[in-house]
Parts: C-alpha cells; sequence; structure tokens
C-alpha cells in the first residue's frame, strides 16, 4: 500500500516507510519524554495504533512486529480450536485488548504497546467487524496526512 501520493497530501510526499519511520521516532521519543514532548497514556495508545497500522502498509522492516505479533498468538493456540485457553479465536484477543485498555493501570509504555498490538490484532479479526472500523479510521488519517 502507498500512502504518500504528492497530491494532496498535507505533508507531501512520505512514503509508507517515511510515515512509518517518522511515527516509530515520534512514539519512541514521546513515551521516553526526556525532551519537550512527554506522551501520557492514552495518547501514547493512540500513537501506537496509528504507528502501527503504518506499519502494516509501509511492510518490509515494518512487518515484523506483525509477525512476532502473529507467531505470539499461534503459539497460544488462537484461532487452531485446541490451544491452552481452549478455543478463543481472534475476536476474543481483541476483546481481551480493549478491555485491558480500559481496565488497567496505563503508562505510557504500556499504551503504547497496547495500541501497537491493537493495531496488528484488530484488522486481522476480520473486514466487517466492529474491531475493524478503528484501523480503518487510522488508515484514512495516514493518507489524509501523508497522501
Amino acid at each position: 500500500m502507498y500512502l504518500a501520493a504528492a497530491d494532496g497530501a498535507a505533508f507531501g510526499a512520505l512514503g509508507a516507510g517515511g510515515l512509518a519511520f517518522a511515527l516509530a521516532l515520534f512514539l519512541v521519543l514521546g513515551v521516553k519524554g526526556q525532551g519537550r514532548v512527554k506522551l501520557k497514556d492514552n495518547p501514547a495508545m493512540i500513537c501506537g495504533f496509528v504507528a502501527s497500522t503504518a506499519f502494516s502498509a509501509a511492510g518490509s522492516i515494518w512487518a515484523n512486529p506483525e509477525k512476532i505479533t502473529s507467531q505470539g498468538l499461534t503459539g497460544l493456540g488462537v484461532g487452531q480450536g485446541s490451544g491452552p485457553f481452549g478455543n478463543v479465536g481472534i475476536g476474543a484477543v481483541a476483546l481481551v485488548l480493549l478491555i485491558l485498555m480500559m481496565c488497567w493501570k496505563m503508562t505510557p509504555l504500556r499504551g503504547a504497546i497496547l495500541g501497537l498490538i491493537a493495531g496488528i490484532v484488530w484488522p486481522a479479526a476480520g473486514d466487517g467487524t466492529v474491531w475493524a472500523m478503528p484501523s480503518e479510521l487510522g488508515a484514512a488519517v495516514l493518507m489524509m496526512v501523508g497522501g
């Protein structure tokens, strides 16, 4: 997916890889918070989610977080019908992520990690699900900014 056409983009031609790099840098520096910008828990979560959406679009080296998450879910037996937790589908994992986001005491790092994972898991639940809507919104925002 090419997110950054020069025509109509707010910041000109960024490219999907360039946008992924910029968002990853912003997320790391913002969570670390030793400069002028310090992301709090919810903004870090949103930034992580949008960065994860950009990673999926960029591919190449940016696909590694998606591969690691997929391997972890496969290792836990998600979607296989007979994992250590029984029959757990990807929709259940998406719901667990939402519950963690709403109920767990957040720090910027936890928020960023949950946002990154949700940006991978929620679209994997499938098109037409309630979990796909935030990903579609994130992709639309990225296209407006970078292409």
